[in-house]
């Protein structure tokens, strides 16, 4: 396997992780009320904006610069706000929040800076310019970020109830 197709066999793998995800999310804001619905309808608003670069990296969708700028907006905007989403409590019921979360709360709120400056940093590269490879290579980073933290803070699809 050549370097090129390393790389982009490592896109696409990205891309379908991270569609499994955002489309599991939007399945399990049922009866959530308060801060928990806050944070799903914001968990949301981010991988709808994930989504559609995803889609983009993958070839599902015509590439447009516009959205990898709108989307690291959204993300932007979101991610900030995410330690405020999960107050201690805040966890069980239809939460997908993992109790370790607030246990681990120093690396938890640390994936979310980097998660925010990962999102920073593709905004800069769209409003700048940059080229799709250069895109594509910075989503793939904050898919990582965004990743990280579904990974180790939220439930398995086989957990949820």
């Amino acid at each position: 396997m050549s370097k090129k197709q390393f790389k982009f066999s490592t896109v696409i793998r990205v891309a379908v992780i991270f569609s499994a995800i955002t489309s599991t999310t939007a399945m399990g804001h049922g009866g959530a009320k308060g801060i928990v619905k806050e944070r799903m309808d914001s968990m949301k608003e981010m991988g709808d904006a994930m989504k559609v670069m995803g889609d983009m990296v993958k070839g599902k969708r015509d590439f447009e610069r516009s959205a990898f700028k709108q989307g690291a907006e959204t993300v932007s905007k979101h991610s900030p706000k995410i330690p405020e989403f999960f107050p201690k409590g805040s966890g069980g019921g239809v939460s997908e929040a993992l109790p370790k979360l607030w246990l681990e709360w120093d690396q938890f709120t640390s994936v979310v800076d980097r998660t925010t400056e990962e999102a920073q940093k593709l905004g800069e590269l769209s409003t700048n310019g940059a080229d799709r490879r250069a895109l594509t290579k910075q989503f793939i980073s904050l898919s990582k970020s965004c990743k990280s933290c579904h990974t180790d803070y939220r439930k398995k699809k086989k957990e949820k109830h």
